[in-house]
């Protein structure tokens, strides 16, 4: 499962891609879920089945810019990090919400939704760059989300748990 989030004029997108079979993709975004099923037209264009509908898109990519046409509609996201997204004040944080800096692959996951941890204690193991690294709780407390699942690749700037 790999997870974005990108930004268009100050909206926050969050989507969620997961492999379901061989050429279908599941699309998760603002609690909806679309089958999508693509075919390579050439360089950065391709043709996406949604759902029964076909649209023609066309993704350019420079610089954490991607640039989106989408039958003759142009978007452009951002994808930011999150110190880019901290610095910009668009997007805050309490200390409790935990959130990788770089992509990467979650290795495991050391504990569960619902239970309690310490501060400084490992919550996940995330390879990132061929380093494994403890992702720890910044401070005591509950976990009360907890999203991503060993095996599951990141996007920089994602979610990975929540401390109350």
């Amino acid at each position: 499962m790999i997870n974005l989030t990108l930004w268009n004029n100050g909206q926050k997108y969050q989507l969620s891609l997961e492999e379901e079979r061989e050429g279908f993709l599941k699309v998760a975004y603002n609690g909806r879920e679309y089958r999508v099923k693509g075919e390579k037209i050439r360089e950065n264009e391709w043709l996406l089945w949604i759902d029964g509908r076909i649209y023609d898109v066309i993704v350019l990519f420079d610089r954490g810019k991607y640039t989106v046409y989408l039958n003759g509609l142009c978007r452009e996201f951002k994808k930011e990090t999150s110190p880019r997204l901290l610095e910009s004040g668009r997007f805050s944080t309490s200390k409790k919400d935990v959130i990788t800096s770089m992509p990467g692959k979650i290795v495991k996951v050391l504990i569960k939704e619902g239970d309690l941890v310490n501060e400084g204690q490992p919550v996940l193991i995330l390879e990132a760059m061929k380093m494994q690294n403890a992702i720890k709780s910044p401070k005591k407390g509950k976990i009360i989300r907890l999203d991503p699942q060993a095996g599951d690749s990141v996007e920089a700037g994602s979610l990975l748990f929540s401390v109350e």
